[in-house]
């Protein structure tokens, strides 16, 4: 079979240092003022000076605005309010500088610049008709690569249930991956953003959109994070984890861009938006359940997937060669914390179950790639056993 493979990616500019050109690629897309979005922590950590230093080098007017939140993803209301601040500034270019949260945000500001409505109104795949403001995505995390996707996750408040906008218009058109930037990512974030890494290959791996571009990157991710997850996790200041976890998680992040997620990120966005938990900590918790209930579908993937995380698998049968792949993956998850499972983050109430696997069958944008066709009745039993 001959397959067509779209692919795409922004300009990257990936290695140690590599913020020291942001000023450079800021004129180069027409820059006279500059809106630069990021948080708290990026400030805190020294990062903002920096960031600042290289653009005003290259005399662009700059103006900060520094978000706030009080959930993991952002509000609908946050990303219209930066809109609005981008509207009446009149700038040429908008930065996000921060973890994946603030890149989102970054993004959708810039496409309601210049397309009319609130983001509600782009929820689901293609609705943004036009390309934003030029945007440079300068992640500080890594693990969710917005830097190099259309995708922008945003709670909605309405129905407390985390969306995403999906749109080629989104998609950045510099990302600059610095691995220096990491280094002040407290252990509990780089576990999370690490492991977000680890599923956005690994999901896609198994999806009926993966093809041959997106699985090589994907089993190369896969190796990476599982061998360099631990030490970025045990010590911030190793370098070589810090180098190697951003270069896994920006490959993740093409593999996303390429292939996208499916059962994994549709059954997590209820349970986030209702719980408030994290990205990555919320599909860890429900990542062994998903899995095991696609296994019968990717058999042959699941093994190489076990060989990517380093299992001996050769002499084995396919069905237990397979299972390795879910047990080197809980073991990855305990080594740093990270949930197993739904009770692991001391949710016990099963009544919203049913709720939730009506509110994931509903993501047919993610599921429609998923390896197994998939009732609500379905879910429910993934969900039964992410317990």
């Amino acid at each position: 079979m001959f397959q067509v493979i779209p692919f795409a990616t922004p300009s990257i500019i990936f290695g140690m240092d590599t913020i020291g050109q942001i000023g450079q690629q800021a004129k180069k897309l027409g820059a006279g003022r500059v809106l630069l979005v990021t948080g708290p922590n990026v400030k805190e950590a020294g990062i903002l000076d920096k960031v600042l230093g290289f653009l005003k080098a290259e005399s662009l007017d700059v103006e900060v605005n520094i978000q706030g939140r009080d959930t993991p993803e952002p509000a609908t209301s946050v990303v219209e309010d930066t809109a609005e601040v981008a509207r009446k500034g009149k700038f040429d270019v908008i930065i996000g500088v921060g973890g994946g949260s603030i890149l989102d945000v970054s993004k959708m500001a810039s496409a309601l610049v210049t397309n009319p409505g609130k983001t509600k109104d782009y929820f689901g795949r293609e609705k943004v008709p036009k390309r934003g403001k030029p945007t440079i995505i300068v992640p500080t995390t890594s693990g969710t690569g917005a830097e190099v996707t259309k995708h922008a996750i945003f709670l909605d408040r309405e129905v407390n249930v985390k969306k995403a906008v999906a749109s080629s218009a989104l998609l950045p058109n510099v990302a600059i991956v610095d691995p220096i930037l990491t280094m002040s990512c407290p252990p509990h974030v780089t576990a999370a953003a690490g492991m977000d890494a680890f599923i956005h290959a690994a999901e896609p791996f198994l999806s009926k959109n993966a093809n041959p571009i997106t699985d090589a990157l994907s089993i190369d991710s896969i190796k990476i994070v599982t061998k360099w997850l631990g030490p970025a996790f045990a010590d911030g200041q190793n370098l070589d984890a810090r180098y190697y976890m951003a270069l896994g998680s920006l490959m993740s992040g093409i593999v996303l861009n390429n292939s996208g997620t499916s059962l994994v990120h549709a059954m997590a966005y209820p349970v986030g938006g209702e719980y408030h938990t994290s990205h990555g900590v919320t599909l860890s918790a429900i990542l062994l359940a998903c899995f095991e209930g696609i296994l019968m579908a990717k058999e042959e993937k699941m093994v190489r997937l076990a060989e990517a995380m380093g299992e001996p698998v050769h002499g084995l049968a396919p069905r237990e060669a397979a299972r390795k792949a879910l047990e080197a993956i809980r073991h990855l998850l305990k080594s740093v914390d990270l949930p197993v499972s739904l009770g692991d983050l001391n949710i016990k109430d099963k009544s919203k179950i049913g709720y939730w696997a009506v509110e994931a069958h509903k993501e047919q944008r993610l599921l429609s790639r998923s390896p197994r066709i998939l009732s609500v009745k379905d879910i429910e039993k993934i969900y039964e056993r992410a317990f």
